[in-house]
Parts: structure tokens; C-alpha cells; sequence
């Protein structure tokens, strides 16, 4: 019970509002004469007690009720017990979550008691008997027919009840995901079995950590020199263009459009106004972007480019197909040559380098990328670093760990450059590639180009290593229970009776 109840709270032991998978049988706990029961108040919105509540949800053809005796109730009482147990408040906050807890725990016995049913699975008394034992043992863990003749006939019958729910619950379980103690290499007497060679996978899992320099090299501090050399090679697609447009959704309106406005029956202004969706325009028709690289990219054919560039004043074009409707664009000025010394003509090649040819950012890089392993293969890693003014970052050692999976060491991805490395095949590759002391070839990782060497590889002794049993658990129970409350068999009105009737 305690294992699991980690699971609910952090370090400083206070919960954590999250959703929570349960193993139903930690959850199953058997009262004895000495616990004592929480009493959770119901309320509606007027403080008043209310002595009935509307159904928070069915599974199947089942209702959940809070009522007396319920699955529901019961749990819920179970889990403000173990809130008072943890030194938590029981008031409106943590009642919200103590209701969420036993709704969800509720569902999923359902869901677990109902397949084990279908199964046709019985449990066993002997199966009982063993759950029972530890609840009449002495303080030397033996049985004691003593205290299993003290307690009264209600007590053993509720703790039997109570330890069969337990079992049907886990049964279906460890049939279908095998059990925490499995995988700490016991032998459970039911279940999926975990194969020797699986537990050493995991055992072993990260034993190796490697630890490495880093060269990061920012594609956003591309110089502007080389953005204004790009500029002037590639002028055409910096030009400024006076233009005003008219976007329609239908062809067939564009047309008469045209057709109106070439027949003098209404001015361009007034076409906009009565037609235009303004779908690449301001309010006055005037055209969003102007650069000739940006009315390229709208159109549906790159082809009717020189139809719209090359009007002269005044002109009209034909109907284009752009990408989101047909267009008729008018020139209501001469071009304007770019100028790559004005802060935003160079602020518009950044752009376009960024969102259409960011790989001529990528190779600049890749280049310095390659003088730098060139230079740290000669005068060593952090001379090569120093002399172009790179900072050399050392990452700690860590195992191949693809998603910082929970259960092993993890890569620490709050590195500078390092934000999503742990789901980056090639970063991944080339760090458990490389040899002792070699340097790795310069390649892209998200918004940075990245030279890494080796420099230190740890393997832990003969000792096994000791990997999160519990946490591999959690997993299936994760995706059970996310699964189970997804299904069209819930019926979730949780949040809304909640909410609804028992809020002060």
C-alpha cells in the first residue's frame, strides 16, 4: 500500500494532481477492528447534506453510485484514509481528487472483474486463505489461530470478500502484463511470465553511460554577411512588389468579377469591398506579401509568377488559381529593388532562408562544423573550441536511453542544445558510435549543427543493476487504465455530478 501510494505523492510527501493508474489489489484494504473509517461529507451547492446523489457514470449495464456499501463509497473511504495517512487535509481540494481516485478505481475493477468472469475463472479458497494469513499473523510473521478466533465472523467475512475482489482484480492483470514481483525476478504462481533473457535485458539495460564534449553551432546566429551574399545572388525573389488583390472562393465569381471590372462596371476598390475574402490582403485590398518569393508561394501554378510581376501600372491579370481561391491581381506601382543594407529587407531573407532553403543555414554550419573537428583533431578538443570561439560543453555520462525512459539514468536534456536529444536517432547513433577519444562528423540536431567527441565510457561492475520494478508496472497500468476509461463501455459523468452536487 505505501509502494503505491508513492506513486500519488512527491518527495515532501504532498500529492501530486495527476492522473493516477491503480493496481486494484494495493487498493483493496482490509479493515480490521482497530482501522478507523473516514466519514467524507456530501454536499450540494448550498452546504446542505444531501442524502441521495445521481449516478457519477455506468460501465456497461453498472451504475456507480456513492451510496452506502458501494464499490465506490468503499473506495472512496479507502482513499481518504490513506490521505489522513499521508497528513493530508480532507477538504474540498483534496475531496475533488480522492472522488477522481475511487471513480477511476472503480471503473477498473469493473472492467477487470467482468473479463475474469467471462473467463470463467473461479478463485480458489486456498487462494483466499494465503491473501488472509498475513492479516492473523504474530509479530514474527507466523500465523496465529489466536487472533483469527478473536476476530469476529464480519470481519473474516469482509476481509474473504475483500481478498477475492483482490485476486480476480490481479489475476487479470498479471495474466495480461505480469506482476512488479515477476520482474524482480520471483516467480509468481499465476500470470505472464517474464523470460530470463528479458529480466537481464533490463538489469543491464544502462550499464554502459558514455560521456562526451559538445560543439553546439546555433542556426540562428547565421551571419548577416552571408544572408546579404544569398540576397544579391537570389535579388528576383527580394523585390517589392505595389500590388492590390481580389480572392474569391469560386472560379466561376472571379470571373465575372474580371468581366465587371473590365467592362468599367465597378472599380477594383469596390470589387474588393462587395467580393474579396481578403484572404492574402489588409481591409483595402492591399496585397500582405509583397516580395515577389511570397506571392510565388501562393500560387497553385509557380508558373503564372510572370502574369502578376510583369503588369504594368494599373494592369489587371487574369484569374489565378491561387492556394485557398482564385485571385486577380492589379500593379499599382513600380518595384522596388531590394536594398540588403535595410534592416528589413534583411530581416526578410532571414525568412526565407528559414522557412524555404534553411539547409543553406545547415551547410554554413556543417562547414565551420568540419573546421572545428579538423582543428580539435590536431590541437585537441577545447584548443579547437577556443580558437573559433565555440563553447565546449560537457555532457555527463548517461546510457542509451531513447525517451528518457523512467525506469533507467537519463540523459540530461536541460543541457544547453540537448532539448531533444534523448528522441534524436542521429544523435543517439553517432554518441554509441563513436570510439574512445574520436570526433563525430558535424550534424544537424533540431536548431543547431553539433560536433560531439568521446570522452568517457562507464560500465558499472558484476553487481546487477537495480531498475524501478514498480515503475515498469505502472506502464501497464498507464495504459490499462487509459484504455478502460476510453472505452465506449464508460459512461463518464464524473465531473458533472461532482461539480453539480457536492461543492460547498
Amino acid at each position: 500500500m505505501v509502494k503505491y501510494f508513492n506513486h500519488l505523492t512527491n518527495k515532501k510527501g504532498f500529492i501530486m494532481k495527476k492522473n493516477t493508474a491503480y493496481t486494484i489489489g494495493s487498493l483493496i484494504i482490509l479493515l480490521i477492528c482497530a482501522f478507523c473509517f473516514v466519514v467524507l461529507p456530501v454536499f450540494t451547492g448550498s452546504g446542505k447534506k444531501q442524502q441521495t446523489l445521481p449516478a457519477f457514470g455506468k460501465y456497461k449495464n453498472k451504475e456507480i453510485k456513492y451510496e452506502q456499501g458501494s464499490e465506490f463509497a468503499n473506495f472512496v473511504t479507502q482513499f481518504g484514509q490513506m490521505f489522513q495517512n499521508y497528513g493530508q487535509q480532507l477538504d474540498d481540494n483534496n475531496y475533488y481528487y480522492i472522488f477522481s481516485y475511487a471513480f477511476n478505481s472503480t471503473v477498473m475493477q469493473y472492467a477487470y472483474t467482468d473479463a475474469v468472469n467471462e473467463s470463467g475463472y473461479e478463485v480458489p479458497r486456498s487462494a483466499v486463505n494465503r491473501k488472509l494469513i498475513p492479516y492473523f499473523s504474530d509479530e514474527n510473521g507466523n500465523y496465529s489461530p489466536k487472533l483469527y478466533k478473536q476476530a469476529s465472523d464480519a470481519t473474516k467475512q469482509e476481509l474473504s470478500a475483500n481478498a477475492k475482489k483482490s485476486l480476480v482484480s490481479s489475476r487479470f492483470f498479471d495474466d495480461n502484463f505480469g506482476s512488479e514481483d515477476q520482474f524482480l525476478g520471483a516467480n509468481g504462481l499465476y500470470g505472464i511470465k517474464v523470460s530470463d533473457a528479458e529480466l537481464s535485458f533490463l538489469q543491464n539495460y544502462d550499464k554502459v553511460r558514455r560521456g562526451f564534449n559538445m560543439a553546439v553551432f546555433k542556426l540562428g546566429d547565421y551571419p548577416d554577411e552571408e544572408k546579404v551574399k544569398f540576397g544579391k545572388n537570389n535579388s528576383d525573389k527580394f523585390i517589392k512588389n505595389s500590388i492590390q488583390i481580389i480572392t474569391v472562393d469560386e472560379k466561376a465569381t472571379a470571373n465575372t468579377v474580371l468581366k465587371r471590372l473590365n467592362n468599367e462596371e465597378i472599380t477594383f476598390e469596390d470589387a474588393i469591398s462587395e467580393y474579396s475574402t481578403k484572404a492574402y490582403s489588409d481591409s483595402e485590398g492591399n496585397i500582405s506579401n509583397p516580395f515577389t518569393y511570397q506571392i510565388e508561394n501562393m500560387l497553385a501554378d509557380a508558373q503564372e509568377l510572370t502574369s502578376i510581376t510583369g503588369l504594368a501600372t494599373d494592369a489587371l491579370s487574369p484569374v489565378i488559381e491561387t492556394k485557398i481561391g482564385f485571385s486577380i491581381f492589379k500593379c499599382t506601382g513600380g518595384a522596388t529593388t531590394p536594398d540588403f543594407e535595410s534592416e528589413e529587407i534583411k530581416r526578410t531573407v532571414t525568412n526565407y532562408l528559414t522557412n524555404y532553403e534553411n539547409s543553406q543555414i545547415e551547410d554554413y554550419y556543417i562547414a565551420k562544423g568540419k573546421d572545428l573537428a579538423s582543428l580539435a583533431m590536431k590541437n585537441g578538443f577545447e584548443a579547437a573550441c577556443s580558437e573559433m570561439e565555440i563553447e565546449n560543453t560537457e555532457i555527463a555520462p548517461f546510457p542509451l536511453n531513447y525517451g528518457n525512459v523512467d525506469l533507467f539514468a537519463k540523459l540530461d536534456t536541460t543541457t544547453k542544445g540537448l532539448a531533444s536529444a534523448d528522441t534524436n536517432e542521429t544523435f543517439l547513433k553517432t554518441a554509441f558510435s563513436l570510439k574512445m577519444n574520436e570526433i563525430s562528423a558535424p550534424f544537424v540536431l533540431d536548431n543547431s549543427v553539433v560536433v560531439l567527441q568521446l570522452t568517457s565510457e562507464e560500465t558499472s561492475g558484476d553487481e546487477e543493476t537495480v531498475f524501478n520494478a514498480s515503475e515498469l508496472t505502472k506502464y501497464n497500468q498507464d495504459t490499462a487504465q487509459n484504455t478502460i476509461l476510453a472505452s465506449e463501455k464508460l459512461e463518464n459523468n464524473f465531473a458533472e455530478v461532482y461539480f453539480n452536487n457536492m461543492m460547498r
